[in-house]
């Protein structure tokens, strides 16, 4: 059943002081691009708004902030894969009926916070052609976080003619603001929990791996996984760890929904046998993309063992459409020196943590 509110319920406001209060408990000031897309957010008064801009700006801390100084309950902060999953089971549930699968997610929700949308896939275009407008009929508020402008979604020239409608839906009913400081404040972390105290090691010889505390599976620990109905084979599957191997993991049909189910099992992470992704192929190269932005959103600590170092990927050719934010993830991961001096088995790698123990989205 569809509800209907019978009058506009009151704009809900967030003050400034609450990004003041957030970025000095966090130890940062707040530059000027930031400033202003805390002005438009203020003045914008129950209007949704698409925040965009380069990758690091602090668009997912700004959404944060302003999701958790929202005055109310009815509220809900969502990434793109989680979001999309979650309506296609509802969708199949309701008969293919998508505004009763929007009944079912959203209920009383006034405020729907999306955290990066992107539509580079003709079909993920042909379904946000159909969701955006029945979200846009529903008393919702969207606060949308993007890398791209509208302008350059669905950026195929292939299908893009046929995204423009959406694209000017989008910029007729959304507030759009640019997040676009000179600064990306991920260079900063301190890795001192979640995903950035993961590391990108190569080429994860034996003492590297020894000064992680790390042993290389054996054999008898394979074990099958079938997080979302089709079987996946895990190296290792514990109370502690769960190690894949990248062919495993990226190299046969997996998606985001595998990746979301197995966060929500699963702390730590390794993932091992990382190509070169310009020669692992398009759709294991996307697939590790999707990983890592799945690992990044649920902030989950993964151990990368890789055949070439995040630097070496910046230039390559024929890498997924969002290869710098990806970069921009991977590159707040420790890393450790190509020759280690011998450790014993199981010792700690050193702590290059600071004294904080919070970890920052600053997308």
């Amino acid at each position: 059943m569809r509800w209907f509110r019978r009058a506009p319920l009151p704009a809900l406001h967030v003050p400034a002081a609450v990004f003041e209060t957030a970025a000095a408990d966090r130890g940062f000031a707040l530059d000027h691009a930031q400033r202003q897309a805390i002005s438009d957010l203020i003045a914008a008064d129950g209007r949704s708004v698409y925040l965009w801009g380069p990758v690091g700006r602090g668009k997912s801390w700004l959404l944060n902030t302003y999701f958790d100084g929202l005055p109310t309950e009815h509220k809900l902060r969502v990434h793109f894969h989680e979001f999309f999953r979650d309506l296609h089971v509802a969708i199949r549930r309701r008969g293919h009926n998508l505004d009763a699968a929007l009944d079912d997610l959203l209920r009383d929700v006034r405020v729907l916070c999306f955290d990066e949308f992107h539509v580079h896939d003709v079909g993920d275009a042909t379904f946000v052609a159909r969701l955006l407008p029945a979200l846009l009929a529903r008393d919702v508020t969207l606060v949308v976080t993007s890398n791209y402008p509208p302008h350059r979604l669905m950026p195929n020239p292939l299908f893009h003619d046929a995204f423009v409608p959406t694209i000017e839906l989008i910029e007729r009913s959304l507030a759009v603001v640019a997040v676009d400081g000179p600064r990306d404040y991920r260079t900063g972390s301190d890795h001192a929990a979640g995903f950035a105290a993961g590391h990108w090691v190569v080429p994860a010889d034996a003492e590297q791996l020894a000064l992680l505390g790390l042993e290389r599976p054996d054999p008898t620990e394979r074990r099958t996984m079938s997080p979302c109905g089709h079987p996946l084979v895990a190296l290792r599957a514990d109370a502690h760890c769960l190690w894949f191997d990248f062919a495993d993991l990226c190299g046969h049909t997996t998606a985001p929904a595998d990746y979301l189910e197995l966060t929500a099992r699963h702390e730590r992470w390794v993932i091992s046998d990382i190509p070169d992704l310009v020669h692992a192929g398009s759709e294991p190269a996307q697939r590790f993309a999707n990983l890592v932005d799945v690992l990044y959103d649920r902030d989950v600590e993964v151990t990368f063992l890789a055949a070439r170092t995040v630097d070496s990927l910046a230039g390559a050719e024929y890498l997924p459409v969002d290869i710098d934010r990806i970069l921009s993830r991977l590159g707040q991961l420790q890393t450790l020196p190509t020759e280690t001096a011998p450790a014993a088995a199981g010792a700690k790698a050193p702590s290059t943590a600071g004294t904080t123990t919070e970890s920052v989205s600053w997308e």
